[in-house]
């Protein structure tokens, strides 16, 4: 059964902006999760900015599909996306976010997520399906 849906837009030039700005390194400590940062440091700079767009709207996707927006039941850090053999974007929780949203029970959830790219902007669906 669907849980929720939803559905973010990130700009390449405004990502692309605060990645060349300053504060670009904190930005992406708090965006990216360790495994994230590692995929993202071995890619050229257009696919960096792809990368860090599509994970940024991916995560702002799951949590208006989970329902409670990114704050203190999920934040940046709790939300992995990383992709699989196929290059499949595959989401996954923390378990400390999975227990402040109450899903540790016997109940169990699968996050479906789909980014794309084009020229300007990125964007990203989230379905949340309760099995």
């Amino acid at each position: 059964m669907i849980e929720g849906i939803g559905l973010d837009v990130v700009e390449s030039a405004r990502m692309d902006k605060i990645l060349a700005g300053p504060g670009a390194r904190r930005f992406i400590e708090r965006v990216l999760t360790p495994r994230e940062r590692e995929d993202w440091a071995k890619l050229p700079p257009r696919r960096a900015l792809e990368y860090a767009c599509g994970r940024f709207a991916a995560k702002e996707a799951v949590a208006k599909a989970i329902g409670c927006g990114i704050g203190a039941k999920v934040g940046f850090q709790d939300i992995q996306v990383l992709a699989d053999e196929c290059g499949r974007p595959v989401c996954s929780l923390s378990e400390a976010s999975v227990g402040r949203l109450g899903w540790a029970g016997p109940e169990k959830y699968a996050i479906h997520v789909a980014i794309t790219h084009e020229r300007s902007l990125a964007a990203a669906t989230a379905l949340i399906e309760k099995l």
